[in-house]
């Protein structure tokens, strides 16, 4: 195949060597080309603008996709799709909501609790957060492996047991407001 080559490149060099560029073949491509009639130049042209726009239509497309995907992946989409309690019965979720407001009605009654220096009613707010913790496990596992009535009865469980806390705080909180007034009549 070397040898086809280099016999060829013997034949022709003299049409091969060219120092100057033959300025009457450019301008007749030129004038073909303003006059509309070149050598298949324009038709190429519009195949060239054709393939850009598919190759640019088909990286918009990827882009989409790869964007969908990608916030699909990242984005915490359990949040929109947690079962709860009032999507399994509406009387589960009645109860749950009766549940909340007194637990709410109660945190309201204690108010806050920073400025509380009681060491008993400081483990009783450590043993409610332990309950939260329980609670959202809970929840998680009702989002993974679905409805199951112990994990219905967990749930009403820790808010039954965070209730009896609310409870036991608001009475330790009154019997030490309790002390200290009968402490200042006594002075």
């Amino acid at each position: 195949m070397s040898t086809d080559i280099e016999k060829y490149l013997k034949d022709h060099r003299k049409d091969l060597d060219v120092e100057s560029p033959d300025d009457s073949s450019i301008w007749e491509g030129i004038r073909g080309d303003i006059t509309g009639k070149g050598n298949g130049n324009q038709r190429r042209g519009a195949k060239v603008f054709v393939l850009r726009f598919r190759n640019i239509a088909a990286i918009a497309i990827i882009a989409l996709l790869v964007g969908y995907v990608i916030n699909d992946v990242l984005s915490d989409n359990r949040i929109s799709k947690q079962i709860t309690l009032a999507s399994i019965n509406s009387e589960l979720g009645d109860k749950e909501n009766e549940y909340k407001e007194l637990i709410k009605y109660k945190k309201e009654e204690i108010g806050s609790f920073d400025d509380i220096d009681n060491i008993i009613i400081n483990e009783l707010i450590e043993e409610l957060d332990r309950l939260d913790t329980i609670y959202n496990t809970v929840l998680d596992d009702l989002n993974t492996n679905g409805y199951t009535e112990d994990i219905v009865n967990i749930i009403f469980d820790t808010y039954e047991k965070k209730i009896r806390i609310l409870e036991l705080i608001i009475l330790e909180t009154n019997k030490t407001q309790k002390y200290e007034n009968e402490k200042n009549i006594a002075l």
